[in-house]
């Protein structure tokens, strides 16, 4: 696939993810297991056309990676790990977290299109 179609498949993921965790987030606890469920799945659909995103970019297989991919990964993998996990464990806090993940997405964002470090 082309760089554009990897592109496209990642940022609809990543407004998907977004819409399925703010939907999570407001809903009561009992009635979230769907959209847990699906943003997980979402995670990995953002995971996997990243890796092609970095294929098309011409990084070689084995090459160390430059920084903002390293943190991109890193901010990924919190709002992953710590927002599913406060979506069970801690409902009253799951709507801060949203916005905290919104914060991070933005920073993601730049270190993806400016490529710093």
């Amino acid at each position: 696939m082309s760089y554009q179609v990897y592109k496209m498949i990642h940022v609809v993921s990543i407004v998907l993810f977004f819409a399925l965790y703010m939907s999570a987030s407001v809903k009561d606890s009992k009635n979230i297991k769907k959209e847990v469920i699906f943003s997980g799945i979402i995670l990995m659909v953002i995971l996997v056309s990243g890796f092609g995103l970095i294929a098309r970019l011409g990084m070689a297989h084995g090459a160390a990676w430059p920084l903002w991919l390293k943190l991109k990964l890193a901010i990924w993998t919190v709002i992953g790990l710590v927002g599913h996990t406060i979506l069970k464990r801690f409902a009253a806090h799951r709507l801060k977290f949203f916005w905290i993940a919104f914060v991070l997405l933005i920073c993601a964002s730049y270190l993806a299109n400016y490529k710093i470090g």
